[in-house]
């Protein structure tokens, strides 16, 4: 927990002086994609079953250009991976066209810092706006 709380820290997490950061250590950036997926997908079904919905389609989206364990997590978990296509001279998922993709069964759009073509970062932040308006008109 101690590290968790440092790199919460590092990161500027908005955590009151007695909160304490939730979080796990991994090995390697392939077991945190693992466990990063199942926490979203539980965290799905339970938001679904609790609504009285079907919880058999879960699906995330990523760009052609995202990491092997994407798609590896999807084919373990039974999550159908929902591939954003890379365009000419743009080497990195177009937040656009990953937001178009996001449907109810979406447990996470999942993108790269540091994308495996060219090291090129996503643009989490027009990502995230993207997203919290989608949210905001359709729930």
């Amino acid at each position: 927990n101690r590290c968790v709380n440092m790199i919460a820290h590092l990161f500027h997490s908005p955590l009151g002086e007695a909160d304490a950061a939730v979080g796990v250590g991994t090995v390697g950036s392939s077991e945190a994609i693992m466990l990063a997926g199942l926490a979203f997908k539980r965290k799905w079904q339970n938001r679904r079953k609790a609504e009285g919905k079907p919880t058999d389609r879960p699906n995330i989206v990523a760009g052609a250009n995202a990491q092997v364990c994407w798609e590896k997590f999807a084919r373990y978990f039974e999550v159908e991976m929902k591939e954003v296509k890379l365009s000419e001279g743009y080497y990195v998922m177009e937040p656009h066209k990953a937001v178009e993709m996001v449907d109810e069964n979406t447990i996470c759009v999942a993108v790269m810092f540091g994308s495996t073509l060219n090291g090129e970062f996503e643009d989490v932040k027009l990502l995230n706006d993207l997203l919290a308006e989608k949210n905001r008109q359709t729930g």
